[in-house]
C-alpha cells in the first residue's frame, strides 16, 4: 500500500489532515492554532501554549503526565510555536506506538487521544489561573528565549533585519512576543489568553499514521465541539506580500561582538512561488550557488553568505558574517550578482544542478512524518494539491527568461549591519 492523503473539514474553521504511510510505527497527531500576530496578545498566547503539555487536570503535574506517555512506550507531547507571514502558527504535537505493535493490544491510540483531549481542553488551573509551578517554569523558559535571542548573532541579525523590512506591518512582531509583553503576563491572564486561543483560532489537524484510522476525526470533532469556540476565524491567506520601501533603508547596530554581521532584504512582485524558489536556491540556498562560489570562495569577502526566500511575504534575505572593512564591498558584490542573474550570466550547468537540487529535496518527503505535515500544510497554504511528481513537472517548466524577469523584479528595502566594536575579528561566531 503506498501513502495516501484525505483532508476533510470538521467545521468552518477546523480541517483534518489524514496521512496513511504504512512505514511508520508510531501515529503523530498535530494540531495547528493559527492567530494573527498580535504584539499585545502574541506573548499570552505562548506562554499559554507552552503549558499545554506539562500538565492537565487529569494528569496535573509535570511528572505525571511524563509518566503516563512513558507508559505509552515512550509516546511525547510538545509544543513549537512558529511565524508565517503575519501569523503566529502553534503547533500542538503527540504521538504514540500504532496499536498493532503493543504488547498486550493495549488501546495506545484512544489513550493518545484522551490525553490530547485533556491537555487541550482541561489545563491545569487553579484560583482562575494556571498552576503556579508549571506557570512559573514556563514563564521563566519564555522569558529565556526572548533573552537569549541576542546571543545568536546570526539569528540576531535576521530578525532585526525582518523588524525593519516589514516595519508597521504585524509580521514584524515576534511570535513569542516582546519580554515587556511577557512580564505583564500573570497566571490568571495567561488563562485568558489561552480561553481566547482556544476560542477564535483557525485549527488545522494532521494524523500520520500506518494505517486508516477513521474514529480520530470524529474523535477531534467530539473534543472541539465542547469548546467555546462562538468566533473562530477562518483558514486566512497566508500570503501578505510586504511593501517595497520609496528608497533602501540602512541601520547599523554596533555591539561587542568580534564578527560583523549583514543581512540584506530585498523585496519583489513576482508571485511565480516555484521561479523563486528556484532562484533563490541558484542565488544563494545550495552550496554551489553564486553567493557561495564568488562572495565567499573566489571573492573570500565572507565568512559565510547565503540567501532564504519567504513566499508569504515575497521578500528573499541574504545574510552573511563579513569583516568591517569589507562590508561595503560585499554588499555591493551581492548586489552585483543578482544583477548578473538578471543579465542571464549564468551557466546552464548551474541552472541545471539547481533543479536537481530542488528535485532531491521533494523527493525525502515522507522520510518523516514531520515531512508529511510541512508538505501538506504547505499544500494548504497555497491552496495547491502539490504531489511530488506534479511539483517536479512545476520546477522543470521555470525557463531561464522567468528566473531572469524574477531576478529583475526583487529590489533592495532593507540593509541590517551588525557591527563589531571588537579590534580583532573572529570566524568562530
Amino acid at each position: 500500500m503506498s501513502a495516501s492523503y484525505k483532508r476533510s473539514m470538521l467545521s468552518e474553521s477546523i480541517g483534518f489532515n489524514a496521512i496513511v504511510d504504512p512505514k511508520f510505527k508510531t501515529n503523530a497527531i498535530n494540531v495547528r492554532f493559527i492567530l494573527p500576530i498580535s504584539k499585545e496578545r502574541s506573548a499570552g498566547y505562548a506562554l499559554a501554549a507552552s503549558l499545554l503539555t506539562t500538565s492537565c487536570q487529569k494528569y496535573p503535574s509535570v511528572t505525571l503526565l511524563n509518566r503516563k506517555m512513558n507508559r505509552l512506550y515512550c509516546g511525547s507531547a510538545s509544543v513549537s510555536i512558529n511565524k508565517l507571514g503575519n501569523y503566529q502558527v502553534i503547533n500542538v504535537s503527540f504521538s504514540a506506538l500504532c496499536n498493532c505493535y503493543a504488547l498486550e493490544n493495549e488501546d495506545i491510540l484512544g489513550e493518545l487521544l484522551d490525553i490530547a483531549e485533556n491537555c487541550l481542553l482541561y489545563p491545569n488551573i487553579e484560583d482562575g489561573g494556571f498552576s503556579k509551578n508549571e506557570y512559573a517554569i514556563k514563564y521563566k523558559d519564555l522569558l529565556d528565549t526572548i533573552e537569549a535571542e541576542i546571543n545568536d548573532k546570526r539569528d540576531y541579525t535576521l530578525k532585526k533585519c525582518m523588524g525593519i523590512a516589514y516595519k508597521n506591518e504585524i509580521s514584524a512582531f515576534s511570535s513569542y512576543g516582546q519580554k515587556e509583553d511577557v512580564l505583564k503576563l500573570t497566571p490568571q491572564s495567561t488563562y485568558d489568553a489561552y480561553k481566547e486561543l482556544l476560542s477564535t483560532s483557525a485549527i488545522e489537524i494532521f494524523l500520520v499514521s500506518p494505517k486508516p484510522e477513521p474514529s480520530v476525526a470524529d474523535k477531534f470533532k467530539k473534543i472541539f465541539s465542547a469548546a467555546n469556540r462562538e468566533n473562530p476565524m477562518t483558514l486566512p491567506s497566508f500570503i501578505t506580500p510586504s511593501p517595497l520601501k520609496s528608497k533602501p533603508e540602512e541601520f547599523t547596530e554596533v555591539l561587542p561582538v568580534t564578527q560583523c554581521k549583514m543581512a540584506m532584504a530585498f523585496k519583489t512582485d513576482c508571485d511565480q512561488v516555484y521561479t523563486m524558489m528556484l532562484l533563490n536556491m541558484l542565488y544563494g540556498a545550495t552550496p554551489f550557488s553564486l553567493l557561495f562560489s564568488n562572495v565567499r570562495e573566489k571573492l573570500s569577502l565572507c565568512y559565510y553568505c547565503l540567501s532564504s526566500y519567504s513566499e508569504t511575504k515575497q521578500t528573499l534575505i541574504v545574510d552573511c558574517g563579513v569583516l568591517k572593512s569589507n562590508i561595503e564591498t560585499a554588499k555591493a558584490e551581492i548586489i552585483k550578482q543578482l544583477e548578473n542573474i538578471a543579465n542571464g550570466e549564468f551557466s546552464d550547468e548551474l541552472l541545471e544542478n539547481t533543479r536537481m537540487s530542488a528535485y532531491n529535496s521533494i523527493k525525502s518527503l515522507g522520510a518523516t512524518s514531520s515531512s508529511y505535515v510541512r508538505w501538506y500544510f504547505t499544500n494548504i497554504i497555497r491552496n495547491e494539491n502539490r504531489t511530488v511528481e506534479s511539483a517536479i513537472a512545476k520546477f522543470k517548466a521555470v525557463t531561464r527568461e522567468q528566473i531572469m524577469a524574477a531576478a529583475a523584479s526583487l529590489k533592495l528595502d532593507t540593509v541590517y549591519i551588525l557591527e563589531a566594536s571588537s579590534e580583532e575579528e573572529s570566524v568562530n561566531e
